[in-house]
């Protein structure tokens, strides 16, 4: 919908992107998610851990979080800040990657007659669990530029979310930990 506005539409939109850019003015509504349970297959719909949390956020602020994901990918490039084997979340690479690299590993060591030890971390509900006051004292401490910094801390500060089910609301629960499951943003982290 977005391209398809009127140039003065864009013109407004563009104005309150750099309001907040510049005043730190970040609208209150882009803090709040409604939290839609989505089941996951073959999963048991008695069962709450059965139900995927996806997060409806306002769509100016998710095209807000794409551009300073952008500028956030630049920045680490730039810097040299991620290790050269880092695959997710990059433009080019994937976690396919690494499992090409494990099985050329694989396949060399056997026909080396060696062998090959994998361990393999899966952290659960490491979105959900993110420390957001360690995650700013890391980007402070990598020179993020202040609109960037405080962009991101307004994005992940004082949020709240509501489960929705069916037409039903929950109350307003605030996340203290965690950004907003599907967030754009929360990729680059």
């Amino acid at each position: 919908m977005l391209p398809k506005l009127f140039k003065y539409s864009i013109k407004a939109i563009l104005k309150l992107y750099n309001q907040i850019w510049t005043s730190d003015d970040f609208p209150v509504s882009w803090r709040h998610a409604i939290i839609l349970p989505v089941l996951k297959t073959s999963k048991d719909p008695l069962n709450p851990v059965s139900y995927r949390p996806i997060s409806l956020t306002p769509t100016l602020c998710k095209l807000t979080e794409k551009l300073v994901t952008n500028h956030l990918t630049y920045y680490v490039e730039k810097h040299n800040i991620l290790n050269n084997v880092q695959c997710g979340f990059l433009k080019g690479r994937s976690t396919v990657d690494h499992i090409i690299r494990l099985q050329d590993a694989i396949n060399k060591y056997n026909y080396n007659k060696g062998f090959t030890v994998g361990v393999f971390i899966d952290f659960q509900s490491a979105v959900d669990m993110m420390w957001q006051s360690g995650l700013l004292v890391k980007l402070r401490n990598l020179g993020i530029t202040e609109s960037t910094f405080s962009f991101i801390k307004d994005f992940l500060t004082h949020r709240t979310i509501q489960l929705k089910v069916r037409s039903a609301l929950s109350q307003k629960y605030v996340m203290e930990n965690g950004t907003a499951q599907g967030s754009t943003i929360h990729s680059s982290f």
